[in-house]
């Protein structure tokens, strides 16, 4: 069973107030993430997350998605990039820097899959795994990665604008 919000804008304090319980009851619920610290695997304002909280006997690891909250109190979602004795170490896809450790009691929800462009991607998938394998081993370049990407898109929409 899933519950989903679509055109409203809720700060996240308040809808993972009202969602918890749900999702403590085995619910899962889909978000749209705001920011771009997810890029190019969860863009900000398009892509969608479902979340879930997974049982007590899960095992948290590399390239997992989680939900967590920071110390100034903001929601932040991204992927594992490692788990030790000391804790949970996160970065965001469009991130260089990481994040942790986390306490595993830290970790408000985990992402079942993400919704991108319409489409289901699931953690199992063997192509998205790759990727993200692939993403994960060129961090140190990955601004110069985005910003060639986005400069080349720019290009492609001035041409096609040009050519109609």
């Amino acid at each position: 069973m899933s519950i989903s919000i679509t055109d409203s804008k809720i700060p996240a304090e308040e809808w993972f107030k009202a969602i918890e319980p749900f999702l403590r009851d085995g619910y899962q619920f889909k978000v749209c993430p705001a920011g771009k610290s997810m890029v190019p695997f969860l863009n900000g304002g398009r892509d969608e997350a479902v979340l879930s909280i997974p049982d007590s006997a899960y095992k948290y690891k590399r390239n997992d998605i989680v939900l967590y909250k920071i110390e100034n109190g903001l929601f932040v979602l991204h992927r594992i990039c490692r788990v030790d004795k000391k804790g949970i170490y996160t970065l965001g896809d469009g991130n260089v820097g990481i994040e942790g450790p986390l306490g595993h009691n830290e970790i408000l929800a985990l992402v079942d899959y993400i919704i991108r462009k319409g489409k289901i991607l699931r953690s199992n998938d063997r192509m998205y795994i790759i990727l993200v394998n692939i993403w994960r081993l060129i961090r140190p370049f990955r601004p110069l990665v985005i910003k060639l990407y986005t400069n080349f898109r720019r290009f492609e929409k001035m041409i096609k604008q040009k050519a109609d």
